[in-house]
C-alpha cells in the first residue's frame, strides 16, 4: 500500500498542477448586455447633426458604439459566397458603367454630360440608377457582379459623393477582377491619369464587406458583422413626390445588419404614453405576436420626424432579435428636434434585453 502511494501522489501532484496551469488563461467570455442608455455620437467635428460626420454603429449584446466617418471609405468588397463591390451610400456615392475594358481608354471626355449625383431640390427618377439598390439587394448593384473573366469587367466612373457636407473629391476610373488568391484586385486612377494603382483585397469571413479607400488603402469601415446590429447615419434613401421613386438624401436614418440575420419588430400605439407603458410590460411572452422584417431599412426614418418638427417619435419602438438569438427592445429618447430636449446628430436610446 505504501509503494502504491508513493506513485501515485506525485501523478496527481501533476494533475493538479496541470489543472492549475491551464486556468491561468482562461478564455473569458464577454456577459450579454441586459441593456443601456447609449447616447450615439454622429458629430466628428463642428457640423451640424442634420449632416452628421459620422456613422455610428451599435452592438447591443456588447453595449459598445463605433463611430467611423462617413467620408473614410469608398467601395466596400463582400466577403461572401459571390464577388459583389458596394458603393459608399453613406457618402451618397454615385457610378456609371462604361463600355472599355482599359483604365488608359477612359479620359475625361467620359465624364461630359455626368453627374453621378442627386439634386436635393429636384431629384429625378433616372437618377436612381447611379446608386446601388436602396435596399440591399446585391444582386442589384451598380457594379455588376465581377466575373472570373477579365474581359468581362468594364471600366467604372466614381463620384465619391459629396452628401451631407462632404467636401468633393475628384473622381476616379477603376476596373475590379477576381484574383487567384480568391479576393479582389482594384485597378484605379484619377481620371485624366494614364497609369493605375493596384489594391489586393482578401475576403475575410468575418466581415459583410472589406473596405477601400483610394488614400488610405484597406481600411475597417464597419465592425466585424457579428459585432454590429444598427447603424445609424445619413445616406442616400428612397422616396417619392409624385412622379416614380426617386434617389434622397436623409439624415438620421437607422439600417439593420440583415446580412447578418439581424431582424426588427415594429410596435406602434395610439399615444405616447400608451407606448411607454408597453415597451415597461413587454417581455418574452409578448415577442410571440410580433412579425419580424429582414429589410435593411426596417427601421429607416420611422422612428423619427422632422416635418412638422416633432422629434424622436414617442408612439413607437422595436424589437431586436440580434444575429445570435438575444431580442431587445429599443426607443429613441430624444434627437434634438422640437422639443424633445436633445442634440441633434447625438440621439439617445434606451434599450433592454427582453428576457
Amino acid at each position: 500500500m505504501i509503494r502504491f502511494q508513493k506513485i501515485i501522489l506525485p501523478a496527481l501532484a501533476i494533475l493538479v498542477f496541470s489543472s492549475c496551469k491551464k486556468d491561468t488563461d482562461p478564455i473569458l467570455i464577454a456577459p450579454t448586455s441586459t441593456g443601456a442608455e447609449v447616447t450615439l455620437n454622429g458629430i466628428a467635428a463642428t457640423e451640424a447633426g442634420s449632416v452628421a460626420g459620422n456613422s455610428v454603429y451599435l452592438d447591443l449584446s456588447a453595449a459598445k458604439q463605433t463611430a467611423i466617418l462617413r467620408s473614410a471609405w469608398d467601395l466596400g468588397f463582400y466577403c461572401g459566397s459571390d464577388f459583389r463591390v458596394v458603393l459608399n451610400n453613406f457618402a451618397v456615392a454615385g457610378a456609371k458603367v462604361l463600355a472599355a475594358n482599359s483604365l488608359a481608354d477612359v479620359t475625361a471626355a467620359d465624364t461630359v454630360g455626368l453627374t453621378l449625383s442627386t439634386s436635393q431640390f429636384n431629384p429625378l427618377p433616372p437618377d436612381l440608377a447611379y446608386f446601388d439598390n436602396i435596399a440591399g439587394d446585391l444582386t442589384k448593384t451598380v457594379i455588376p457582379a465581377v466575373s472570373a473573366v477579365d474581359a468581362d469587367n468594364k471600366v467604372i466612373i466614381l463620384n465619391r459623393g459629396t452628401g451631407g457636407g462632404i467636401a468633393a473629391r475628384p473622381w476616379v476610373k477603376l476596373r475590379v477582377l477576381r484574383n487567384v488568391a480568391g479576393g479582389y484586385t482594384l485597378q484605379y486612377a484619377g481620371i485624366q491619369e494614364t497609369s493605375f494603382k493596384i489594391i489586393n483585397v482578401a475576403k475575410d469571413a468575418s466581415y459583410n464587406f472589406k473596405t477601400i479607400s483610394f488614400e488610405n488603402g484597406i481600411v475597417d469601415a464597419q465592425p466585424e458583422k457579428t459585432q454590429w446590429d444598427l447603424v445609424w447615419s445619413y445616406s442616400v434613401f428612397e422616396s417619392n413626390f409624385g412622379a416614380g421613386p426617386v434617389p434622397y438624401n436623409f439624415s438620421d436614418l437607422i439600417a439593420v445588419n440583415y446580412l447578418a440575420g439581424v431582424t426588427v419588430g415594429t410596435k406602434i400605439y395610439a399615444s405616447a404614453a400608451t407606448a411607454t407603458a408597453a415597451f415597461t410590460n413587454f417581455n418574452k411572452d409578448s415577442v410571440s405576436n410580433t412579425t419580424f422584417s429582414s429589410a435593411r431599412w426596417a427601421i429607416g426614418s420611422s422612428w423619427r420626424s422632422t416635418q412638422p418638427a416633432t422629434g424622436a417619435r414617442q408612439d413607437r419602438f422595436y424589437v431586436i432579435k440580434d444575429a445570435t438569438g438575444n431580442y431587445y427592445k429599443l426607443k429613441c429618447l430624444s434627437m434634438g428636434i422640437g422639443t424633445d430636449g436633445g442634440t441633434r446628430g447625438k440621439p439617445v436610446f434606451k434599450y433592454s434585453l427582453i428576457q
